[in-house]
C-alpha cells in the first residue's frame, strides 16, 4: 500500500467516531423536537379549571396590538380571562386602540398600565413584565408581545393546561421571528432563520430532557406565585436584558416546568426584521447566556467541532485516495461524507418546518459549518460593548 493510501486509509477511519456521534447524539438531539412538536397534542379538558392573564407587552405598533387583542378575545378558552396591556409609553394610540376594543366587545376583563416615562435606570421590559403581574388577578401569567401571531384559537388553551399538574410552575412556549416578515437580502436572511431555529432547538431540547435553562419570553407562562417567591428580576435588574433567560435559568426545574410546542402553541412575531436588529440582539443575548447553565451550549459546540472535524478528515481522505488511486477509500469516504450531511440536512430541516421556520435544504451544511464562527464574533463583540448592556455603571 502506498503511503497517500495509508494515509487516506487511516484518515477516513478517523472519521467514523465523529460521524457515529453526528449520526446518533446530535442528530437526535435535533430531530427530538421536530417530533415532539407533530405528536404533542393539546388537552381539551385539563385547561377548563386554570384562570390566566394574559399579559400583553406593547410598544409602538398600534395596528400589530389591534389584530393580536382580536385574536386573543377569539379564543375558545374554557377558564376564566383577563387580558392586560401594558403600555411601554411610546405611543399615544395604544389607549385608543383598547378603548375601542374594550367598547367592541364589550370586554370588561381587558386592562391596560403603563411603565412611568421617567423611568431611566431599569430595563423597561422588565418593568413591563412586573407590573403585567402585579396588575393580574389570575393565578396564572402568560406574556406575549404586540407584535406576535397567534396560530390558533386554542393558543390560551395549550399554554396553560399544563398547570392543572399542581407541581408545574412555568410552561415554555416557542416564538420565532416570522419568515415572511423578514425582507432583507437572500443571503441573511437564510442564516438568520437558521440561527433562530438552532436557538430553538437548543433550549427546547433541554427543556425536553427535563433540564430547563431558559425561555423566550415572547410565548411563555409562570404562576404569579412563583415570581413574587423569587423576587421577579431582583437578580438581574442592572441587565437591560435577561428577563427570559436569567429568571428561568434560575427557577425553573425539570419537576416544575413543561414544555408545550403543539402546533396550535407556536407563535410567530415579526422582529427582527433587518439585519442590523439582528447584530444588535444577537451579542445581547450571548452576554445574558453567560449567567446561564453551559451544559446545553457546549453540548452544540461540541457537535459544531466534530461537524469540522468530520468533514476536514473526509476531504483528506478523498484528496488523498485520488492521489494513490484507491477508488475503493475515496468511495467509500465520500458516500460516509454525502450520507451524514445528507441525514443531518434531512433532520434540521424536519425540525425547521415544524417549528414554522423557513424550509432550507442545499444551504444547510454550510450554514452548520459557518456558525461557529459567527458565533465566536458575536460573543467577541458581547464582551466589547459590556457596558451598554447595563441599565446603570
Amino acid at each position: 500500500m502506498q503511503p497517500a493510501d495509508m494515509i487516506a486509509a487511516i484518515t477516513a477511519t478517523a472519521a467514523l467516531p465523529p460521524a457515529l456521534w453526528l449520526l446518533s447524539a446530535y442528530r437526535s438531539r435535533v430531530a427530538s423536537v421536530g417530533r415532539a412538536i407533530r405528536h404533542t397534542a393539546v388537552s381539551h379538558t385539563a385547561a377548563a379549571a386554570v384562570n390566566a392573564s394574559v399579559i400583553v407587552l406593547s410598544g409602538n405598533d398600534s395596528e400589530a396590538l389591534e389584530r393580536l387583542l382580536d385574536r386573543i378575545f377569539s379564543q375558545s378558552f374554557d377558564g376564566q380571562m383577563e387580558v392586560i396591556v401594558v403600555n411601554d409609553g411610546k405611543s399615544e394610540n395604544v389607549k385608543d386602540v383598547v378603548t375601542r376594543m374594550r367598547n367592541s366587545r364589550r370586554a370588561n376583563n381587558l386592562h391596560i398600565t403603563f411603565t412611568p416615562p421617567e423611568t431611566r435606570n431599569v430595563s423597561h421590559r422588565k418593568l413591563s413584565i412586573t407590573l403585567g403581574v402585579k396588575a393580574a388577578r389570575h393565578p396564572v401569567a402568560v406574556i406575549i408581545d404586540e407584535q406576535s401571531t397567534i396560530p390558533s384559537d386554542r393558543w390560551l388553551t395549550a399554554m396553560t393546561s399544563p398547570f392543572a399538574d399542581g407541581q408545574i410552575q412555568i410552561v415554555l412556549g416557542s416564538a420565532l421571528p416570522d419568515p415572511a416578515a423578514d425582507i432583507s437580502r437572500k443571503g441573511s436572511r437564510t442564516y438568520r432563520t437558521f440561527t433562530h431555529a438552532a436557538d430553538a432547538v437548543a433550549w427546547l431540547s433541554a427543556a425536553l430532557r427535563h433540564s430547563p435553562y431558559r425561555g423566550c419570553g415572547g410565548n411563555i407562562a409562570y404562576r404569579r406565585q412563583l415570581f413574587f417567591d423569587n423576587k421577579g428580576f431582583s437578580s438581574a435588574l442592572n441587565l437591560r436584558d435577561g428577563d427570559d433567560d436569567i429568571f428561568i435559568n434560575r427557577v425553573a426545574t425539570g419537576a416544575n416546568t413543561a414544555v408545550m410546542i403543539a402546533p396550535e402553541a407556536l407563535v410567530t412575531f415579526s422582529s427582527p426584521t433587518s439585519r442590523s436588529e439582528y447584530r444588535s440582539r444577537r451579542p445581547r443575548r450571548f452576554f445574558t447566556a453567560r449567567r446561564l447553565r453551559r451544559s446545553t451550549p457546549r453540548f452544540f459546540g461540541f457537535s459544531s467541532a466534530m461537524a469540522w472535524l468530520f468533514t476536514l478528515l473526509s476531504v483528506l481522505s478523498i484528496a488523498l485516495a485520488i492521489t494513490g488511486r484507491d477508488w475503493i477509500i475515496a468511495a467509500a469516504a465520500a458516500t460516509l461524507g454525502i450520507g451524514v450531511w445528507l441525514t443531518l440536512t434531512l433532520t434540521w430541516r424536519y425540525t425547521i418546518k415544524a417549528i414554522c421556520g423557513r424550509r432550507l435544504l442545499f444551504s444547510l451544511p454550510p450554514i452548520i459549518l459557518f456558525r461557529p464562527f459567527s458565533n465566536i464574533h458575536h460573543k467577541w463583540l458581547s464582551r466589547l460593548r459590556a457596558k451598554e448592556y447595563y441599565t446603570w455603571g
